[in-house]
């Protein structure tokens, strides 16, 4: 029997119509489960979660989490912190590691910094390698203290990429977004949108000097 395959076994039992109907359903599931791979994939960006992380996403940060952040602050009549974060020469590791090693450094990133968020923190996975740490009751005091404690923290992980133990530094954007009188109509969706350009333009600003940086943007709260 060792000198037949399965395949010419199964048609020596089932004849080869019966054999021809069940390669066909085989490759009928092959393509369903695919299909709803895919489904899944899209679903759980609909329904705020990142494939890659599984943390909230920026759906999740616009429609749902700040929403309820906002309407806390305001209802206590206090602002709260959004600190943008990304590694380092994220480019020079996929060069030299791939695509593979680039999201093993993000998923490393994201699995360090769930580890060191602080009680009453959210974290978002906002796209590519950047993450959000939302301090609900923070003030420029607290934003600085905790940049400097994510940062610190880093600098003496390793982080696993393509068999090796890299090291990471950081460069953040901060902001504060201050809370609103009741009653002043506030419009979440341009607070959101205002709250992610104002954090990518100080994180672009802080890979520009080189990375390893915090560059802060508190207009609006000194205003």
């Amino acid at each position: 029997a060792s000198q037949y395959t399965t395949v010419e076994i199964l048609r020596h039992m089932s004849g080869s119509e019966d054999l021809e109907r069940l390669q066909t359903e085989i490759d009928r599931l092959e393509r369903e489960n695919e299909k709803l791979r895919i489904s899944n994939r899209r679903w759980m960006r609909i329904a705020g979660t990142d494939g890659l992380t599984g943390l909230p996403n920026k759906v999740f940060f616009s429609t749902a989490l700040l929403p309820q952040i906002i309407s806390s602050a305001n209802a206590e009549g206090r602002g709260f912190v959004c600190i943008m974060v990304a590694p380092d020469k994220l480019g020079d590791i996929n060069q030299k590691y791939g695509r593979e090693g680039g999201d093993q450094i993000v998923n490393g990133l994201s699995e360090y910094l769930k580890e060191n968020v602080e009680a009453d923190e959210k974290l978002v996975h906002i796209d590519g390698a950047n993450f959000v740490v939302i301090v609900p009751k923070g003030d420029q005091a607290q934003a600085k203290r905790r940049t400097r404690q994510i940062r610190a923290q880093v600098v003496s992980r390793h982080f696993e990429c393509g068999g090796e133990a890299v090291t990471l530094t950081l460069s953040m954007g901060v902001t504060i977004q201050p809370a609103e009188p009741q009653g002043a109509g506030t419009k979440v969706k341009e607070v959101a949108e205002d709250l992610l350009r104002r954090m990518g333009v100080a994180l672009d600003q802080a890979k520009k000097q080189g990375g390893d940086k915090v560059v802060e943007d508190f207009e609006a709260d000194e205003a």
